[in-house]
Parts: structure tokens; C-alpha cells; sequence
């Protein structure tokens, strides 16, 4: 997308939320020689003091808005709970400010499509963070599949089950009303994998979804559910978050030549690697764990703002991402099969 005005070497970046990931962003950005960090804003008072103590020379605001007026922050890093992302890309994006947005890009297709509309009017990038892509067992499936050598993919299984303490969780991710539950939280990033596998041409989506663990909390825990490609493949997502168990990450892919098995670290002891399997035999791949992987994200944003180039993730795919997660809890409501336009 084109910019508004040339930027200078070293674009000024605002943080914008400092809760789970945002102060992770701010220490890159002061690390990056493409960028300089310019704010900091959270409307916690003692946790932006704690997280500034980092960053002496930056300033700190309990108000975005306030920090987007600045001529001299060019970028909005946005960090903040689901439900605020579109207020807060709308006001970045109608200053001239281009953003990178954790994900979801927003909570529902309209809201998504406010934000993707004042980007336009404004000239300004929108990238939504979808951090897992970047993970190297993500990066080296993707790299596999498209060399070719195990053929044509046909089907796919795509699974994030894990233990889930409603007591350290913030309020908001527990209730619907405020893009809490596992839709948006996990289940965008499952989405978002299996759309850069396999491409964007998914024709159709059944499901069912409920709060079948935490029934005391007003948002889905649990979900299954079928997604149809135009060129026949299908691939299903299995996702629970439960109060005790054991972690599984990953997901299993059939194609005409052989599988892929890709198992990703998260909790104490979950199994982690990425395999290819012929001939009744799995056989480890190479991981290349060198590059940090929220590192890898924020330094392509950085580098298609700078080059005026289409980021690695546009804000069209954070859309689909967010149409393919209501069709599937359109689907459990109506026990029908939606079919996408």
C-alpha cells in the first residue's frame, strides 16, 4: 500500500497496551535500527511506570489518542484486548499512523472492515500479528509443502488442546461480549496457518462450538470443525481449553506422496519437531531455531512500511481469518453447513 508522506530512516513507533506481549514489542523496536521507540501506553498507571523503567527516554501516555497525535510517531504497535482493537486502528490509522495489529485484526468482519476502509482512505498499512506463522515448525511445514516433494495436499487435522487457569486470565478474555473465548484467542491462529498452507480458497465451513469445561464463563472453551477448499481439500480444527491435562499443539497433513507431522513447544511437556512420514516411518526435519520469531514478524512490518511493499500478512487475510471464525459459530447455532462468498 502506498504511504502517506516518505518516512525517515527510523520510523518513530508507539506501543500501545503493555499487558502480555507489548512490552516484549517495545524492547524489539528499541532494539531494531529501523525503528525508534517513541511511546508507551497503557492505561495502567503502575504497570506503564514498571514497563518505562526499560525505556527512560521514551514517553509514557494513559490515552492512545493522545500518543497518535505526535508528528513524530509514524507507527502504531497495537497490543491492546480484542475488543478495543477496532476503536484504536480506526484513530491510528485516520492520524496517518501505519499499524501492526496483534491478533485478531478485529472481533467481527464489520469491525474489520471499518479499519481496512480508513487505512485505505489514509494510505496507511495494516498488518495483523499473527505471531504463529513466523514459528520455525510453522515456517519449515509451509516450506515443505511447497516444494512439492510430498505432492498434493488432501487433508489436514489441526489441533490445540491445553490446560487453561481461568484465574490468571484478565476478565476480559472470559466473556464473549468483549472478544474473550477461544475463537479469537487460538482459534484465529489455527485458521491462519491452515490459510497459508493450503491458500485462501476455502469455499464452505461446519462446526459446533460451546462452553462445555467452563460452563460457568460466558465463552466458548471448545470447538470442532470442517473446512472445505475449492480443490477438494479439507482440513479440521479441534480446539479445548480444560483445567488439567496435558498440552497438544500441532496438527497432521496427508498428501498424495506422504505426511507431515509438526508438534510446536507450549507447556511442561509437549512433544516438539516436525516430521515426515513414508513408508510406515516419521523422520525428524531440521528446525532452524536461530531467529526469534515476534522479532522475524515486527522487522517485516517494519521493512514493507519503509519500502511502501505489501506486508507479510495484509489485513485481507486478517479479514478472512474473521469471516472463517464467525461462519463456524454461525454454523453451530444453525447446524448448517455456511457457505463463503
Amino acid at each position: 500500500m502506498s504511504q502517506q508522506t516518505k518516512l525517515p530512516k527510523s520510523p518513530g513507533v508507539s506501543v500501545i497496551g503493555l499487558g502480555r506481549i507489548g512490552p516484549r514489542h517495545a524492547e524489539i523496536v528499541s532494539e531494531s535500527p529501523h525503528a525508534t521507540l517513541k511511546a508507551l501506553v497503557d492505561t495502567n498507571k503502575e504497570r506503564l511506570k514498571e514497563v518505562s523503567k526499560s525505556f527512560p527516554e521514551v514517553s509514557c501516555y494513559t490515552n492512545y489518542s493522545t500518543a497518535l497525535q505526535r508528528d513524530d510517531v509514524h507507527i502504531a504497535l497495537i497490543c491492546l484486548p480484542h475488543w478495543i482493537h477496532r476503536d484504536c486502528a480506526v484513530v491510528a490509522a485516520s492520524a496517518g499512523k501505519h499499524i501492526l495489529i496483534e491478533k485478531p485484526l478485529a472481533c467481527t468482519v464489520s469491525e474489520c472492515d471499518e479499519i481496512l476502509k480508513t487505512a485505505v482512505d489514509h494510505k496507511v498499512t495494516v498488518m495483523p500479528a499473527h505471531t504463529q506463522r513466523f514459528l520455525p515448525h510453522i515456517r519449515k511445514v509451509k516450506e515443505i509443502l511447497d516444494s512439492g516433494e510430498l505432492g498434493k495436499p488432501t487433508m489436514a487435522i489441526d489441533y490445540w488442546h491445553k490446560p487453561f487457569n481461568l484465574a490468571s486470565r484478565p476478565r476480559w478474555m472470559l466473556s464473549k461480549e468483549t472478544g474473550g473465548g477461544m475463537a479469537l484467542m487460538d482459534g484465529t491462529h489455527m485458521i491462519d496457518r491452515l490459510l497459508w498452507f493450503f491458500g485462501p480458497e476455502v469455499t464452505s465451513v461446519s462446526g459446533t462450538e460451546g462452553n462445555l469445561a467452563f460452563p460457568q464463563v460466558n465463552a466458548d472453551d471448545t470447538s470442532m470443525a470442517l473446512l472445505r477448499w475449492k480443490n477438494g481439500l479439507i482440513a479440521t480444527i479441534s480446539r479445548q481449553a480444560y483445567s488439567t491435562g496435558v498440552t497438544v499443539f500441532g496438527g497432521d497433513i496427508t498428501c498424495t506422496k506422504g505426511q507431515i507431522k509438526f508438534r510446536m513447544p507450549y507447556g511442561k511437556d509437549g512433544e516438539s519437531g516436525v516430521w515426515i512420514g513414508r513408508e510406515e516411518k516419521y523422520s525428524a526435519v531440521e528446525l532452524d531455531t536461530t531467529q526469534d520469531s515476534l522479532k522475524r514478524e515486527i522487522e517485516g512490518f517494519l521493512s514493507a512500511v519503509q519500502n511502501g511493499t505489501e506486508p507479510p500478512i495484509t489485513g485481507a487475510h486478517g479479514r478472512q481469518v474473521i469471516q472463517i471464525t464467525e461462519a463456524i459459530s454461525h454454523s453451530s447455532i444453525t447446524s448448517r453447513e455456511v457457505w463463503l462468498g
